[in-house]
């Protein structure tokens, strides 16, 4: 941010993702957030809820899914197979749950790091509610 204008001549600076005061502030502020999450144990806490709840999904329909995968909260259910996936992905969305289509038979989870126990509960309240749907 700066009051003079003269300092740059056209195509000095071209960068979308250029720093200034106001996003490296952001910036910053994240992972002061991400390291009080860390060094509280309140994330190991959501990885552990949130990749057993999967990992139990993954266990109980065996006709839906091979396995939990991924790191953290970047998880992932394999699909038996593609179909599978696709209607997954729909019946959730209809649940209003977005979730992403990964590879060719993976139903992906990206949830925020700092998502709540309760937000957890209510997405897989939804998930099973959607899974229900196509039995």
């Amino acid at each position: 941010m700066t009051r003079l204008k003269e300092i740059f001549q056209p195509g000095d600076h071209g960068s979308t993702f250029g720093g200034n005061y106001l996003s490296t502030r952001a910036g910053l502020t994240v992972l002061e957030i991400l390291e009080a999450e860390q060094s509280s144990g309140a994330l190991e806490e959501r990885i552990l809820y949130f990749s057993r709840a999967l990992e139990r999904l993954a266990e109980s329909l065996p006709e839906l899914f091979t396995e939990a995968v991924g790191l953290g909260l970047m998880r992932g259910l394999r699909c038996q197979n593609a179909e599978i996936q696709n209607r997954i992905l729909k019946a959730a969305f209809a649940e209003g749950l977005i979730l992403l289509k990964a590879g060719r038979n993976t139903v992906r989870f990206l949830p925020p790091l700092v998502i709540g126990r309760d937000e957890m509960e209510e997405g897989f309240l939804r998930l099973e509610k959607a899974l229900e749907s196509l039995a």
